[in-house]
Formats: C-alpha cells, structure tokens, sequence
C-alpha cells in the first residue's frame, strides 16, 4: 500500500469512528471498528512473531515505510520477557486528525492498533509511552509478553 492508499484509509477509519462515536458513544464505535480488525491482526503478525516481538516488528517496517510512516524497534528483551520498544517519528493519528479537518486531538487509531493487538495475542502487553498527538516529539510504544512458548506460533 502506497502512501496516499494508507492516508486514504486512515482518513476513513478515523472519520467513520468519529460518526459512530457521535450517534452511539466512544465504547460502540471503538467496538465496531474492532470488528474484524482482531482477527486481521493475528493473521497477518502472528506468523511475523514466533521467535520475537522485536523480529516481527521489523518485518513490518518496509510496509510501513512505504506508506510513509518512519518506526524504529528496539528489542528491549530480558531473560523472561519478549519486549519490543517502537518508536516513530510519523504520527498517524496527528497526521489523520489534520487530513479529515478536525481540530480534537484524537489518539483513537492507536489505541485502536494496541487493542486490537491485546486482543489478537493473549498475554501481550501494550503500553503507550508518548504520543505526538499528546504534545510529544516522537510516539513510543513498548510491546511485552511472557518468553514460554515462543518456539509455537502464538496463532
């Protein structure tokens, strides 16, 4: 997916919430842009993330870097737990609020990533560091599960 693909449907995504949360509240709107989204995380990084949480995530990168969004991963692993830190310098949610023309600074797009990401591998940990949409100068996000059982794709 090429840049303009990815804004495109991120400007969807955020403004189809911002419809849902305004007819049905934040929960329902958060949960029906879940909706298949879960299932759609676990397929397409539970393969990428069978022998770590670091190694899966820069697998991704080239993908993301072509939609334009710049993430660095640092492995932040110890002896028994799998950890990943993701930095990113493109924040897709500032960046997406602008597009759609709304002035509310929404960080809904992340947390809906880092839920669906809960979700879609029990027992990982999804901790928001900093966010650019929150006055931050980059978006740091920390990814961390239990290391048992990483030689078994977790899906």
């Amino acid at each position: 997916m090429n840049e303009q693909e990815y804004r495109e449907r991120m400007g969807r995504r955020l403004t189809e919430y911002i419809r849902l949360r305004d007819e049905f509240g934040d929960k329902q709107a958060r949960e029906e842009l879940l909706d298949g989204y879960v299932e759609l995380q676990a397929k397409r990084m539970g393969p990428l993330m069978t022998t770590g949480l670091a190694d899966g995530f820069r697998k991704v990168r080239p993908a993301f870097a072509a939609a334009g969004v710049h993430i660095e991963i640092i492995d932040a692993s110890t002896d028994g737990v799998d950890s990943a830190v993701e930095i990113l310098t493109t924040c897709e949610c500032r960046a997406t609020c602008e597009a759609v023309g709304t002035s509310e600074p929404l960080s809904v797009l992340c947390e809906l990533d880092n839920e669906a990401a809960r979700r879609a591998f029990p027992g990982m940990t999804v901790e928001v560091v900093r966010q650019q949409i929150r006055g931050a100068h980059v978006c740091v996000f920390r990814y961390s599960r239990d290391r048992a059982g990483l030689e078994e794709p977790l899906r």
